[in-house]
């Protein structure tokens, strides 16, 4: 079997779940949804010349169908991890947009849900733009067209995440398998979170987080009743406690930083700071030929260069 027939094999065995298929959608449709999900215009060329059709590439549309059965599986909380592997060079650029053509016909499935939990619509668009933030990402690191962040866009697409203001916020349970550990004063093994994730498309002051925090817990009570939330979580390379030490106490990472009471191990994070800061893929990239124009630029760099690393914090707090 070709690495094609392997990539399709893999998804095709996944268990579907009895939801409603996909439809074709016109070049004009998808045109509009694009600008919904914030796809750049860079990129509207390269999703709409390969989107697939039950007629005119049927292995790839029944892949786009399983898939969108996986996508809307019973227990959206529990089962966020999904066996999407990145599609096999030899589909080039159809391949590369392979998961924006899911996303982007799985929209009106999305709309429907989000129209059950009587969700703002300022709420869902907020929520999907992720999607073009992360197509964005592909290019700076990869200088051509695509998408590779499929797993991560579950969750906005099975209804866990959504973006309030600055900060997104997604339903979860801190377990100690995941976490490796529980906090001492605040969510144990079993409880019920909101993980907090930081998009990367501003700053993110004090008053904005602020904001966001405030939103989080009425938001989730009035669209999620049966559910009770009264802690956050939070795993980023912005929560590294070595971060203090190169930025003032001003800096808005400082700041977000002492907003968290830190607890669970903290590993290696270079790959995520190069990628998030820098847009390096692991492995690539002469660190003395990186950008240092900002403060955090240059502590990224130059503690890389002393023979430092960078960790993945991991905290909890009280919901406002």
């Amino acid at each position: 079997m070709s690495e094609i027939d392997d990539w399709l094999a893999v998804l095709l065995k996944q268990p579907g779940a009895d939801v409603a298929d996909l439809e074709p959608v016109t070049t004009a449709e998808a045109a509009r949804r694009l600008v919904l999900l914030g796809v750049p215009d860079a990129d509207h060329t390269g999703v709409l010349t390969t989107l697939p059709g039950p007629d005119r590439t049927p292995d790839l549309w029944e892949a786009l169908l399983r898939c969108h059965q996986v996508l809307y599986a019973p227990d959206p909380i529990s089962s966020r991890k999904v066996d999407w592997p990145d599609a096999p060079a030899g589909l080039g650029e159809a391949g590369r947009y392979f998961y924006v053509h899911l996303f982007l016909l799985a929209l009106p499935s999305l709309l429907t849900l989000h129209g059950r939990l009587n969700i703002p619509f300022d709420v869902t668009a907020a929520t999907v733009r992720d999607l073009g933030e992360k197509v964005a990402g592909y290019r700076k690191c990869h200088d051509t067209g695509g998408f590779d962040r499929q797993r991560w866009l579950v969750r906005h697409f099975r209804g866990t995440l959504f973006r309030l203001g600055r900060l997104q916020f997604d339903r979860a349970v801190l377990t100690i398998d995941e976490y490796q550990a529980e906090s001492d004063d605040g969510p144990k093994d079993g409880t019920p979170v909101l993980e907090v994730h930081v998009p990367g498309d501003g700053p993110m002051t004090p008053e904005a987080c602020d904001e966001s925090f405030q939103r989080a817990r009425p938001f989730f009570h009035a669209h999620f009743p049966d559910e009770r939330y009264e802690y956050g979580t939070c795993r980023s390379w912005l929560l590294d406690p070595q971060l203090t030490e190169f930025l003032p106490g001003t800096s808005n990472i400082v700041r977000f930083q002492r907003r968290w009471i830190p607890f669970g191990p903290t590993p290696d994070g270079d790959s995520d700071v190069l990628e998030f800061v820098h847009h390096l893929l692991p492995g690539t990239g002469d660190l003395s030929t990186l950008p240092r124009d900002t403060t955090l630029q240059r502590a990224i760099v130059s503690h890389l260069q002393s023979g430092g690393h960078w960790r993945l914090g991991c905290g909890w707090l009280a919901l406002p």
